[in-house]
């Protein structure tokens, strides 16, 4: 195991023309990353609602978006790749990547998601920091052990 993944030290990245400090996600938060995106699901679901509603109806809604929002796991739906498409949701990610070694706001994140600047570097450094390898690397890696398998082929 590399030693910065197995003492969570940070990596350095790049981004908004500033020199930062990447930290590896806990598993706490994990766990915060999943009861904001909870809420939200919650939020969303009490703005779609209006006075014109029955009451039936707003029961109904709340209830499907309780029920929905309790069987959502913030890493398994990071891990199907859907999350990081929505932008509220990769600031919330990279602010806290970024805001335990550095001086780095929820705004910050949601400028630097909205210019896409940086992203490829970011989730490169986390990849690093979380699992000791880029994508790229493990690729690279893999097609190193088989050299008869092209870039986009699977290892033996």
């Amino acid at each position: 195991m590399l030693p910065h993944v197995a003492s969570a030290a940070p990596v350095p990245v790049h981004a908004g023309g500033r020199d930062l400090l990447l930290s590896p996600l806990s598993d706490r938060d994990f766990d915060e990353l999943s009861l904001w995106y909870q809420g939200r699901v919650v939020r969303i679901a009490r703005a779609s609602l209006d006075a014109d509603n029955a009451p039936a109806e707003r029961e109904e809604t709340l209830r499907a978006a309780y029920a929905h929002a309790a069987r959502i796991d913030f890493f398994s739906e990071f891990q199907t790749g859907g999350l990081m498409a929505q932008k509220e949701v990769m600031a919330q990610f990279v602010w806290r990547l970024l805001r335990k070694r550095n001086t780095f706001t929820l705004d910050d994140a949601k400028g630097l998601v909205a210019s896409g600047e940086s992203l490829d570097e970011i989730m490169d450094a986390w990849h690093l920091a979380q699992f000791g390898a880029t994508p790229k690397a493990k690729k690279q890696e893999g097609s190193e052990k088989n050299p008869q398998a092209g870039p986009d082929s699977p290892g033996p």
